[in-house]
């Protein structure tokens, strides 16, 4: 009896094998049936997709998406498609724009965003993808799968976004007029022809009228608003608002003529109403620090357009309101972060040192220079821009070493300037010590020097500097 129950049960597993076997082998008939597919194919086949497919064959992506590289496709079904304006289906270029933004590399299904995925699309714009939308289309069907890649099917055209200095271009705002001020020529030399060498320096000489580009000044300061890879905030201002941000700073930002004032004006405005990073319109903070460090104030109620681009948000505002106190701010280097020297062979006299502040516990690091034995030895600090306002000079200089007294100069430009007199260096004083006033001619970037005493003996013409400081007296 046990033996004849042992048979049917061994009969039972061995047909419950058999029935499990087909069904797996049923599920892998269905998975090589689409994996026998590209996704031209699916496309092709599938009939609410057709007006899509002609598209595709119209631009030449059906090719693209019969090889063997992996996409996603989110296709509007032809109900959808017909919204889509004659304007882009008569235009060779904008329908392969408008077909090539609902198509990217790699595979995307809907359980991929955390919560939204930024991705790069075949026309080299960036949509935005969730669990259920493509941009602001609704998903009809998701995560059709074949053996190149993913099939979605939406239920909105999505046109290409201009990026943000698209808008800004075509706009009549005075903004856009200041930013183009801004261009510049400059030579690209991966794009200029070598003709030789120059016999001095050595720098390659190029043949004229080759490898010539167009820069902006603007763009290279703050980030390039045409690149596509990086999102910004950017505040396009009213043609009052902007003019009165101009003339507010222009009488700081005085260059050597009134074109180059013009356009610094300009730069120095606009370069803190770009932000990198995407802000919508919830996540506004009431100031954004801009990339130099300036606070801007961002009032809502001024928001009179918001545009969302393919890299980011344009507010488009009545007033910015940058505080001068804000932009023009004191201008500190640390003293153990020099620029050069007036000699290259006192490096054994040069010491970068970490220091303990007894008075307030902190610790700091300095430069001290002592026993070099050479009048007049100086350190060189280049200071990029300097606006033409009053500035009180400050220098924190402790001397935690000699016991000996010595005294150096501060200078600008020329270290042999006697415009800051000589200031004695106490023992062990660390607090700011005020050496003297300067008042730049013009805006722009001036060389710092500290020199020491205009002797050769040791300890009496060191130097040390923990910092030094430029405060400006504002109005």
């Amino acid at each position: 009896m046990t033996v004849k129950y042992n048979r049917i049960l061994l009969l039972v597993c061995v047909v419950a094998a058999l029935l499990g076997c087909n069904k797996y082998a049923d599920e892998t008939k269905v998975n090589n049936e689409a994996l026998e597919q590209t996704l031209a194919q699916l496309i092709r086949e599938t009939p609410t997709l057709s007006r899509f497919n002609e598209l595709l064959i119209k631009t030449g992506f059906d090719k693209v998406l019969e090889g063997s590289k992996m996409y996603t496709v989110w296709a509007p079904d032809n109900q959808t498609l017909q919204a889509l304006d004659a304007g882009t289906l008569n235009d060779a270029e904008r329908l392969k724009q408008f077909v090539g933004n609902h198509i990217v590399n790699l595979s995307y299904y809907t359980n991929t965003p955390n919560p939204v995925s930024r991705i790069k699309t075949l026309n080299g714009k960036y949509i935005k993808f969730s669990a259920t939308q493509f941009e602001d289309a609704g998903l009809l069907s998701a995560n059709k799968y074949v053996s190149n890649g993913v099939l979605h099917t939406i239920n909105k055209i999505v046109l290409p976004r201009q990026n943000v200095w698209e808008y800004v271009s075509s706009t009549a705002y005075k903004q856009k007029a200041y930013i183009n001020a801004l261009d510049y020529q400059a030579i690209d030399s991966a794009k200029a022809v070598q003709i030789g060498l120059d016999p001095v320096t050595s720098k390659p000489i190029y043949q004229p009228g080759t490898g010539i580009i167009t820069r902006n000044l603007l763009f290279d300061r703050v980030g390039d608003l045409r690149n596509e890879d990086q999102e910004y905030t950017f505040i396009l201002l009213t043609d009052a608002a902007v003019d009165a941000e101009r003339a507010k700073l222009k009488p700081y930002v005085q260059g050597a003529n009134n074109d180059e004032t013009e356009r610094l004006s300009s730069l120095h405005v606009i370069k803190d109403l770009v932000i990198k990073g995407n802000y919508a319109l919830q996540d506004l903070p009431a100031s954004i620090v801009s990339a130099d460090g300036v606070t801007v104030p961002i009032d809502k109620t001024a928001i009179i357009d918001t545009r969302i681009t393919s890299n980011g948000t344009v507010y488009i505002m009545s007033t910015a309101n940058v505080k001068l106190s804000d932009k023009i701010r004191p201008v500190k280097r640390e003293g153990e972060q020099p620029d050069g020297f007036s000699r290259t062979d006192k490096s054994g006299n040069i010491a970068y040192r970490l220091r303990l502040n007894p008075l307030s516990g902190q610790q700091f690091n300095d430069i001290y220079i002592f026993n070099h034995k050479i009048p007049l030895f100086n350190v060189r600090y280049n200071l990029k821009e300097l606006y033409k306002v009053p500035y009180k000079v400050y220098w924190v200089a402790p001397n935690d070493v000699q016991t000996v007294a010595f005294r150096q100069r501060f200078a600008i430009n020329d270290p042999l300037s006697t415009a800051f007199a000589e200031t004695d260096v106490p023992l062990k004083n660390y607090n700011q010590v005020f050496v003297g006033d300067y008042v730049p001619a013009q805006f722009g970037g001036v060389t710092a020097y500290v020199v020491a005493a205009n002797n050769g003996v040791d300890a009496t013409n060191s130097i040390n500097v923990d910092y030094f400081v430029l405060v400006p007296q504002l109005p």
